[in-house]
């Protein structure tokens, strides 16, 4: 995507699902994990800081996503991809990680 992207010539955007966890409340239609408060937190930690911080995302949320249920991890790795073909090029901003329901919400930038 990333060498897609940049033969185009113009500004793109990329936007993608960032539902994190469906499972932060017994409530929920997916009911509790504890997978979902460490999911939703290694996440931001990547989104913050993609470059430094991947392993947050590759490795610790990747082994909490089924317990966790989150249908926008697949968008993460997506954009994970996309960034690293050269990191230099982005300025991450992450301006939420919450979840005010049951699923977790995560909004930044590049």
């Amino acid at each position: 995507l990333f060498e897609y992207f940049d033969d185009i010539g113009e500004r793109v955007v990329f936007i993608g699902s960032s539902d994190l966890a469906h499972t932060h409340l017994a409530s929920g239609p997916y009911g509790y994990s504890e997978a979902a408060a460490p999911f939703d937190w290694s996440c931001g930690k990547w989104a913050a800081d993609p470059r430094k911080e991947q392993n947050a995302l590759l490795l610790d949320a990747t082994t909490l996503v089924n317990k966790a249920l989150s249908c926008g991890f697949p968008s993460l790795v997506i954009l994970h991809g996309i960034l690293e073909k050269d990191f230099s090029r982005w300025n991450p901003v992450l301006y939420a990680n919450e979840h005010p329901t049951y699923y977790g919400m995560m909004v930044s930038t590049y």
